[in-house]
C-alpha cells in the first residue's frame, strides 16, 4: 500500500512531536482520513523526509511523532531552470505538476508578447502554483521543491539566464536533443505560451546562446510541451537515463515483411 507523503511549512526533527497547523490537519484528518497510530511521511523541502505516526486527532489539529530523517531527496543530478511563458488557468497548472514531477530544479513564469493573460492576475496566480508545485512534490517523492520564481519579463530573463546549455522550443528548430554532444550540469529551458514566440523573441534568444529545438512533426499544446522537453532532457543528461540503463528487455518478436 502506498504511503501518504506531505509537505509542511514547519520546523522538522527527529523525535520531535508537532502539532500540524490547521489546513494541513484537515487534510490528514478529512482528506486522507487517518486514523490513530497511522503513519504518514513528512517533509519541508529542506532535505530528506520523515516517518510519521499520528499519536492524537483533536477537532481541528492533529499530532504527528516524527521518527528518524531518512535523507533522501530523490533530486536530478543536471539542474533544470524552466522558463515557462504563462498561459491559461489549465494548461499552466498541467505544465507546472508535470514539470515538478519530472524533477526541474526552478519554474520561472514568464510574460512574453503572445501571452495573453492580464500581469496582474499571473502575478495573483503564484500561490496557486506553489500549491500546485508542493502536491506534485508529494505524489512523486521529491523531497526538494522546485524554486518558484515571481512572473518576470521574457526579454529579461533571457538577458540573465545562466546556464551551461540553454534551449527554446519552437517548431523551427533543427537542433536534436537525444544528438547534442555536451554534457551540461546546468540547463535553462525556455517553453512559449500557445501562441509560440514572436519572430523577434527567436531572435533575441539566438543572440543570447538559446538553440532552438524541435520536437518532432506534430505541434504540442502548451500543456505537454515542457513535459516532453525536460521528459527528454532526463533521460539524455538526468536521472531517468539510471532508471533506463541494465533493462533491454528481448521481445522474442518475429517480424514478418508483408509480401514474404
Amino acid at each position: 500500500m502506498r504511503q501518504s507523503r506531505v509537505f509542511v511549512q514547519q520546523e522538522l526533527g527527529a523525535g520531535l512531536r508537532i502539532e500540524l497547523d490547521r489546513d494541513t490537519s484537515h487534510y490528514l484528518k478529512n482528506v486522507l482520513r487517518l486514523s490513530l497510530d497511522a503513519t504518514v511521511v513528512l517533509f519541508n523541502g529542506q532535505g530528506g523526509e520523515y516517518q510519521g505516526t499520528v499519536v492524537a486527532l483533536g477537532k481541528s489539529q492533529v499530532t504527528i511523532q516524527l521518527g528518524r530523517l531518512a535523507p533522501i531527496d530523490r533530486c536530478s543530478p543536471v539542474l533544470i531552470q524552466l522558463g515557462l511563458c504563462v498561459t491559461k488557468r489549465e494548461a499552466m497548472d498541467t505544465a507546472v505538476q508535470m514539470a515538478t514531477e519530472l524533477g526541474v530544479s526552478q519554474i520561472q513564469p514568464l510574460y512574453s508578447n503572445y501571452t495573453h493573460v492580464a500581469r496582474q492576475a499571473a502575478a495573483k496566480r503564484a500561490g496557486h502554483w506553489q500549491h500546485i508545485i508542493y502536491s506534485a512534490c508529494e505524489q512523486c517523492g521529491l523531497n526538494r521543491p522546485p524554486v518558484l520564481r515571481p512572473v518576470e519579463e521574457l526579454s529579461d530573463w533571457m538577458a540573465q539566464a545562466d546556464a551551461d546549455l540553454k534551449l527554446i522550443a519552437d517548431p523551427s528548430g533543427q537542433a536534436n536533443l537525444l544528438k547534442l554532444s555536451a554534457t551540461p550540469a546546468s540547463i535553462a529551458v525556455l517553453i512559449g505560451p500557445e501562441g509560440g514566440f514572436s519572430a523577434q523573441e527567436l531572435v533575441d534568444a539566438h543572440q543570447q546562446g538559446f538553440i532552438a529545438v524541435g520536437l518532432g512533426p506534430r505541434i504540442l499544446r502548451a500543456a505537454h510541451a515542457p513535459a516532453t522537453v525536460i521528459g527528454l532532457l532526463q533521460a539524455r543528461f538526468g536521472d531517468l537515463q539510471h532508471s533506463l540503463e541494465g533493462n533491454e528487455v528481448d521481445l522474442g518478436l518475429d517480424i514478418v515483411h508483408i509480401g514474404d
